[in-house]
């Protein structure tokens, strides 16, 4: 679908492209009958004609339509317009926490105590509601000074209720998400929970406070290699204004065995209430090693 050709889809009117993926773009619409922002999110028309990428997107309408909560994206409506299928969901106009990343540690580090603890509150809320996200990173939260985080993009989400069968038989999942943020169980197919998301988002925010990645490859399977086997980094040799006490959190969530990982997100949560993330407030130019 051309930016030019269509500027309708369904009620709502075409305004303007502000992301585009490998399949899909999101754009800021305006519904007219109600007269009101949204966020309309469209398949390009060779994914159209995917039929998985269709059931991708429809599922994400169905799972997303379900998460009724400040820091979960509303999305309310699924439907086809000219052979095109699309999502329509609230607009909230922030840009997402990877593409805040590239600004630089400096000009960020003034949001993390409000960001992070919001991320973790996000992802506690879709566990409370039996869902594993399975693709946390940061391109996955939007954060807005005003408004907070918002968690998006719930296509390849899925029930944390294990198939009976499929522990019986010791059955294989194929490994879906993105390689620099995948649980070591995610990428060995193994049954996921929601610790294999408290994993991914211990690569997040280390990412995010380290303003690199927890892990770097010269190929995808060496990347994930040392995901799978890796020694966990320290935040601290990156970043001395973490303390102690969130350091050992976040090595935890990103520790290899779901076992020694926090047993869910809303304990974080809680432990947030009495341990610091930092040593200091950070202050706008701060620098990291």
């Amino acid at each position: 679908m051309g930016s030019t050709q269509i500027m309708h889809i369904g009620q709502y009117r075409l305004l303007n492209v502000v992301y585009t993926g490998q399949t899909s773009r999101t754009w800021q619409a305006y519904d007219d009958r109600a007269r009101k922002y949204v966020g309309i999110k469209t398949l390009f028309q060779k994914a159209s004609r995917d039929r998985k990428q269709v059931q991708m997107l429809k599922w994400e309408f169905q799972v997303g339509s379900k998460l009724k909560h400040e820091r979960i994206i509303d999305i309310f409506e699924f439907g086809w317009d000219q052979k095109v299928p699309f999502i329509a969901m609230e607009w909230f106009a922030a840009p997402n926490i990877k593409q805040i990343l590239h600004r630089g540690y400096e000009s960020y580090c003034v949001d993390l105590p409000e960001m992070i603890p919001q991320m973790i509150e996000a992802l506690a809320v879709l566990h409370e509601a039996g869902w594993v996200h399975r693709d946390v990173k940061p391109d996955n939260f939007l954060y807005s000074q005003k408004k907070g985080v918002k968690l998006i993009d719930f296509a390849l989400a899925k029930s944390i209720k294990v198939n009976p069968l499929a522990k019986i038989l010791k059955m294989k999942s194929q490994p879906q998400g993105t390689p620099s943020y995948m649980s070591p169980e995610q990428i060995l197919g193994r049954p996921l929970d929601g610790r294999s998301d408290l994993y991914s988002l211990g690569c997040s925010l280390f990412e995010i406070l380290a303003c690199r990645p927890s892990y770097t490859g010269n190929s995808v399977n060496e990347l994930l290699q040392k995901h799978v086997s890796g020694s966990v980094p320290s935040i601290r040799a990156r970043n001395k204004n973490v303390t102690e006490e969130f350091s050992h959190i976040l090595s935890q969530m990103m520790a290899k065995k779901p076992k020694d990982r926090p047993s869910t997100a809303r304990d974080i949560v809680r432990a947030l209430r009495s341990v610091k993330i930092f040593t200091r407030p950070p202050r706008e130019g701060d620098k990291i090693a």
